[in-house]
């Protein structure tokens, strides 16, 4: 980014766990609006990411940087342009964020198996690009 280019936008996710749904959706809003958004994802009781979603992962990341669980904590203070929450659990377990302006709540299945994984990646990946193109992110 140039220094006229404004800001990206700063997208939290969280799940319960912060070791699947909410991983996926980071690396997904990260890879789809081309370094317009900075995502970043969390959870109110972390868990390890498993390996499958660390091999599903990698083929995104030019870093080669391992995935792994964010607590809640960690963000408490900082300030985001908008909070999604990807799972029933979490939308009624998680504490309120100071920047918690514009929160929208989805709610995805836990992926356990290949195919449920790729069904998360496909709807997740589309309604980003829905709402990254509705609200001018990307073209």
């Amino acid at each position: 980014m140039t220094m006229t280019d404004p800001q990206p936008l700063k997208l939290l996710f969280i799940c319960r766990h912060n070791a699947v749904r909410s991983q996926v959706a980071e690396v997904l809003a990260n890879n789809i609006s081309h370094g317009k958004v900075r995502a970043y994802s969390a959870g109110a009781d972390v868990q390890p990411v498993p390996d499958y979603i660390q091999q599903w992962a990698a083929q995104f990341d030019t870093q080669n940087e391992p995935l792994s669980s964010t607590p809640m904590q960690q963000f408490e203070n900082e300030q985001f342009n908008m909070v999604i929450t990807l799972c029933d659990k979490s939308h009624q377990a998680l504490p309120e964020i100071s920047s918690d302006h514009d929160h929208i709540r989805w709610d995805f299945h836990h992926p356990d198996d290949a195919e449920s994984l790729k069904h998360l990646e496909i709807e997740l990946a589309e309604r980003l690009r829905l709402m990254f193109l509705a609200k001018g992110i990307i073209r």
